[in-house]
């Protein structure tokens, strides 16, 4: 029995259930406000809702409202909301036998027993992924659409173009959206007043839903950038690489011998996933622009390398760099610029460059110095 309940989380379902009962409370309370009297004998006729219950709306409305957080409460396993459930749902059995209405206190008495029977597992932290805030907005998601379609569907003589379930769906939908084609159109006060009713019920909890459901991971997403970008600023007598290369690949591979802590600037999103997949630390941006190199940690790292494979591109990092470097007042950090072409090596001293490396030229001189030495030997 012990294991069952764990699967089925007696709390979590015991709390949405008051909530259910709750939102079941709100509706009941607002369509007598409407004026719904004859439309809602049938309605709770069938819910077999307690006559008490519909006598004033306000007080059902309070009653939902007061449900509702109560199965939060439950939600969180608090010890204190559970024992107020025992005292309200003793309240609302006792006032179903006193109003000849026991059938109405079959839940409430199914909700007393959980209560009672598992009563340990309301002092323990939940287990759900769903927070009680998200699972409240499903629901609000729910009673909105449900305040929709019955609603427009039981004053469907007074809304010309509802006739059908799938009407008052469609009816609703379009409503909530506030797309308003014009098709169905309430006709008489009562249908007029609820449309305006719907509108902030859906925007309300359509809103409700967004910011339960959404907000979490925005909030989540945004965290985890800001404990990314405060770990880079963190680092200290870093080497900042700007740029994927085969010149950049060999720089890392070389550093990574000396234990040295590396941070590659890299725009372009794959290249980025693969230097992450090879272990490297990655900031995605543009290190032309002041608030990347910022972010890089510029001012306490002791290199920056820019090795684009264009020359253009490196020398608008070495020049951004430079100032940088010169509005902090450091020595620090010594700029390193790649350069292909060798009519752009004065260019990259003038704008501040600290070593000026032509990986051709070099090449070029490797092999030349080769070529002499073979012809020596030979």
């Amino acid at each position: 029995m012990r294991n069952l309940a764990r699967k089925l989380n007696i709390p979590l379902l015991v709390s949405l259930v008051v909530a259910l009962n709750g939102f079941v409370n709100l509706a009941t309370g607002l369509l007598p406000l409407l004026g719904w009297s004859a439309e809602l004998e049938k309605v709770t006729g069938t819910l077999h809702i307690s006559p008490a219950l519909r006598t004033s709306g306000a007080v059902s409305i309070g009653l939902g409202l007061f449900l509702i957080f109560l199965g939060k409460g439950l939600f969180e396993r608090r010890r204190r909301s559970w024992r107020v459930s025992l005292v309200v749902l003793t309240v609302l059995i006792a006032n179903s036998l006193l109003r000849g209405a026991p059938h109405t206190s079959i839940l409430s008495l199914l909700l007393l027993v959980a209560l009672v029977v598992y009563r340990r597992q309301f002092c323990m932290p939940p287990i759900v992924a769903l927070g009680y805030a998200q699972i409240v907005a499903l629901a609000s998601i729910a009673f909105a659409l449900a305040y929709g379609v019955g609603g427009s569907y039981l004053l469907r003589d007074d809304i010309g173009g509802v006739a059908t379930w799938s009407d008052a769906v469609y009816f609703s939908i379009v409503t909530y959206s506030t797309v308003g084609y014009g098709d169905i159109t309430p006709q008489s006060e009562n249908a007029k007043l609820f449309v305006s009713s719907m509108i902030p019920i859906g925007l309300v909890a359509f809103a409700t839903a967004l910011t339960a459901l959404v907000g979490p991971e925005v909030e989540r997403r945004m965290k985890g950038v800001l404990s990314i970008m405060q770990r880079f600023q963190n680092l200290s007598d870093h080497v900042i690489v700007c740029g994927y290369s085969s010149v950049s690949e060999t720089v890392l591979s070389e550093l990574a011998k000396t234990n040295a802590t590396c941070l590659v600037i890299e725009s372009r999103v794959e290249f980025g996933e693969l230097l992450r997949g090879k272990g490297y630390e990655v900031l995605a941006g543009d290190p032309t622009h002041r608030d990347t190199l910022q972010n890089a940690g510029l001012a306490n790292a002791s290199a920056l390398v820019c090795s684009h494979d264009t020359d253009s591109h490196n020398l608008l990092i070495a020049i951004t760099a430079k100032e940088m470097r010169d509005e902090a007042k450091r020595r620090k950090p010594r700029i390193f610029v790649r350069i292909e072409d060798e009519e752009n090596i004065p260019k990259a001293m003038r704008v501040g460059a600290d070593e000026v490396i032509s990986p051709s030229t070099i090449g070029g001189q490797l092999i030349a110095q080769k070529v002499i030495e073979n012809q020596k030997q030979g």
